[in-house]
């Protein structure tokens, strides 16, 4: 207990002798507050008024129902802008004075507010069975966990950010089951990771699933700062992803970002790492001496084997020399025995070890009223292979405040800038994946003239005809592949409090990209641009909006809980494209910087498309006594995409939920803690084509016609009317399993779903003077099983 300042007490005094010789000799709050409390001298109550005001440093701690200290917990000063949170024992420290009102609230727990009487305190608080209900993110609004119908996964934004990865793709590889995340790539930014739930429901059109931030569509989520996701929700079945209609054919990830605070407290932190990465396993691949003793044996074995067969083909064949000397004879690459003097692993010559780091600064605050929360981000991620490397940075602003008790207003901004250098790794060729396995090892990187090798730098390889390819070291270095990308992300929001449990929202959303790729390769770069080089850039750029209006009702009658939600939306995307490209250089001095000097340019091309879709949904969930759930949703889409036949259509579902540990019987179990059975059927529709694949297309471009350039124009694909949705149909069952107070949970669930209607590129007889048609044939069926297992091991003040 602190003394007070006997000065302050000395002034104060001077109204009552006698409260002036209780301060000094007192000297503390606690002991004048109790004398004033037995006396009533008018005087002494205004001195000690006075005394309270004098502000204090107060320390605390805040306890569990067990007395178990807690973590994290918040402690306002209620009325101000004070506040702080309790440490990993508990322990706190606040200014505040005597007669304050401290708010302490803790996640899981029911709030308290207590009166400051002195200068040490210690709060314990109760757990709030309705807040250890999760609140989970199904689309369009939230649910509590317990009354959830559908299979949904649940991955929070703490657990995302735990190996610092660049991508939340690989943060998420592994943390929810059903959903396959597959990476062949060792590129930096996750460019080539592709994510599957609940196997390929689909033959032409996309298999990825829905990717939703905030409330808003968001393509290149691969790209996005996991440090800013607050939770992730991926929607796996019927009943939770048919609210997403046509797009939720292949499940639906919804994403929540961070926003300021709301508990009156003001936060800055900082959160960096670094990494070391390094190629996993190398290839086993011959080196220089053991390449050429492998080629004499071959010689050998034909000499031996095959003599008879090439005499017979060729009279005037004789045996091959086995002298290695006859054959390895370059003196710059081989000693007066035919044996080589260098021996290259071009593997490890192509590769490096890798070092990234990450940085992220959050500035958070607000209260219930509003709240402001800034985040910035600086990512630099370096690949394996040699001048590989993705770069970001990103800023998030969002903002909310409540201005009356009937408007709530939200604004959420993100601009993320990537930018980076790769190596293809996909398809055929001769670049650098390729020829690191390929390449003689008997060649140095550099010839004795400090200029890059390539298979003919030596007239062993003329005598013996090998393929032309450039060293893989030379073509990471002098082939460069640009990407750039900026995006402009996020929504604005009014939500109308129209009455107790009712509220209207309307949010506009936006996605936009400006997309950036440079490439040039060297004039020098062994069949694969030599002699004349090549320089491309190529722009794209898409938006995409959306308008969304909707209805809630959240209400709780006695036993009975009803959550539901109307609305309807408009979205559209526009892409344009535009491509330059030339070759015909004559030194790599400009690169891509000034494609005017390439003496044979390419026609320039571009493109441009827009698709718009606009729908109607609706969800209605039932939930009596804790126990028994029921939720129905249903979709109306209409897409430009489809046939002028079909262009709308209605997906619906329907799910159902029994907590069987609210049940009597298991109620104070001590060994099940949780169980749920769920089961869900609907259906989900797929649009991901191209526009106008429902049209005839005209094909244009130009020709040379009597030495000049001529336009033409051609019909290029039959029309189809009648072309409609991809459908997918899917029932799935499981049960929520928790034990010995969650500390061990199951979750599993069986699911089959078929697609029907498929959307594929038919062929057609050549005589119809068209190769295909986008049409609906065929159908595909997966189904399998689902199982997810987390475990606290240990859980305790020190160790988790």
């Amino acid at each position: 207990m602190s003394t007070v300042d006997v000065k302050s007490f000395v002034q104060l005094g001077k109204k009552s002798k006698l409260f002036f010789s209780l301060a000094v000799i007192a000297g503390t709050f606690q002991q004048v507050n109790a004398a004033v409390a037995t006396s009533a001298n008018y005087e002494g109550k205004s001195f000690v008024k006075e005394v309270r005001n004098l502000q204090q440093q107060l320390k605390g701690k805040v306890l569990d129902a067990t007395g178990k200290p807690l973590v994290g917990a918040t402690v306002a000063v209620k009325g101000t802008s004070n506040g702080t949170q309790s440490d990993a024992q508990g322990n706190f420290s606040v200014e505040a004075k005597s007669g304050d009102v401290l708010v302490v609230t803790s996640v899981g727990y029911k709030s308290k507010e207590v009166t400051v009487a002195g200068t040490t305190i210690t709060v314990q608080l109760e757990e709030d069975q309705g807040q250890l209900d999760e609140v989970v993110v199904v689309g369009y609004g939230t649910m509590r966990k317990s009354d959830v119908t559908g299979s949904i996964a649940m991955v929070k934004g703490a657990d995302m950010i735990k190996d610092q990865s660049f991508s939340p793709l690989d943060a998420l590889r592994g943390k929810a089951s059903g959903v396959n995340i597959f990476s062949n790539s060792s590129q930096p930014g996750a460019y080539a990771n592709r994510v599957v739930i609940r196997g390929v429901a689909t033959i032409n059109s996309s298999s990825n699933p829905l990717y939703v931030v905030d409330g808003v569509v968001m393509e290149d989520f691969h790209l996005l700062n996991p440090n800013d996701i607050e939770n992730i929700e991926v929607l796996k079945d019927a009943s939770s992803a048919a609210i997403y209609g046509a797009r939720g054919a292949n499940g639906v990830i919804l994403v929540t970002t961070k926003r300021g605070s709301k508990d009156g407290t003001r936060t800055i932190s900082y959160q960096g790492s670094a990494g070391v990465s390094s190629v996993q396993r190398y290839m086993d691949v011959l080196n220089a001496q053991e390449w050429v003793d492998a080629f004499m044996i071959g010689l050998e074995n034909e000499n031996k084997y095959a003599a008879q067969f090439l005499k017979d083909r060729d009279k005037n064949w004789t045996p091959w020399s086995l002298n290695k000397k006859d054959w390895f004879n370059d003196p710059n690459y081989f000693d007066g025995n035919g044996n080589p003097l260098y021996d290259t692993d071009w593997q490890r010559e192509a590769t490096r070890t890798a070092i990234s780091h990450n940085h992220q600064l959050n500035v958070q605050q607000g209260d219930e009223k509003s709240s402001v929360g800034a985040f910035l981000n600086y990512t630099d991620q370096q690949g394996v292979v040699n001048n590989t490397w993705n770069k970001r940075v990103n800023g998030k602003l969002s903002y909310d405040a409540k201005p009356t008790s009937w408007l709530s207003t939200a604004i959420n901004m993100t601009v993320n800038h990537t930018w980076g250098r790769y190596t293809p790794e996909d398809g055929g060729g001769q670049e650098a994946r390729r020829t690191m396995i390929e390449m003689l090892p008997w060649y140095p990187v550099y010839d004795q003239n400090g200029q890059y090798t390539n298979s003919s730098s030596s007239t062993v390889s003329e005598k013996l005809g090998f393929e032309g390819m450039a060293n893989p070291v030379s073509i990471l270095d002098l082939q460069k592949r640009m990407r750039y990308n900026t995006q402009i992300f996020g929504n604005a929001a009014l939500t109308f409090h129209l009455a107790d449990g009712l509220d209207l929202k309307t949010q506009l959303g936006i996605d936009s990209h400006r997309k950036i790729y440079k490439g040039y390769s060297s004039i020098s770069l062994n069949n694969i641009s030599r002699p004349n080089g090549w320089a491309e850039i190529n722009n794209t750029n898409t938006l995409y909006w959306q308008e969304e209006t909707y209805l809630t009702y959240n209400k709780q009658f006695d036993k009975h809980r009803i959550n539901a939600m109307a609305g309807l939306s408009w979205q559209a995307r526009t892409y344009d494209n535009d491509r330059s490209r030339t070759t015909g250089f004559f030194d790599d001095f400009y690169e891509y910087n000034n494609l005017g000097i390439g003496i044979t340019p390419d026609p320039p091309a571009s493109a441009w498309n827009r698709w718009a879709m606009n729908s109607y949904f609706l969800r209605a969930a039932y939930s009596y006594d804790d126990r028994y759930s029921a939720t129905v949703t249903g979709r109306y889409d209409g897409s430009s995409k489809f046939g002028k036949n079909n262009k709308y259509a209605f997906f619906p579902s329907v799910g159902l939920a029994w907590n069987v540990s609210n049940e009597d019987f298991l109620k104070g179990s001590e060994s099940v803690s949780n169980m749920k059975l769920h089961t869900s059927f609907g259906m989900t529709g797929n649009s991901e084509i191209d526009p106008y694949k429902s049209l005839a297309i005209v094909d244009a471009g130009t020709i040379l016609l009597d030495n000049n350039r001529a336009p033409y124009s051609f019909v290029n694909t039959i029309a189809n009317p009648d072309l409609k949705w991809e459908k997918t149909a899917q029932f799935d069952v499981g049960v929520e399993l928790g034990l010995w107070q969650n500390r061990l949970n199951f979750d599993v669930s069986y699911y089959r779903k078929k697609t029907t209607d498929l959307l594929l590129d038919a062929p057609l007889p050549t005589a119809s003077g068209f190769s295909t048609v986008m049409k609906n044939i065929g159908s595909v069926q997966n189904q399998g099983l689902d199982i997810m297992v987390n475990g606290t091991i240990i859980d305790n003040e020190d160790f988790n």
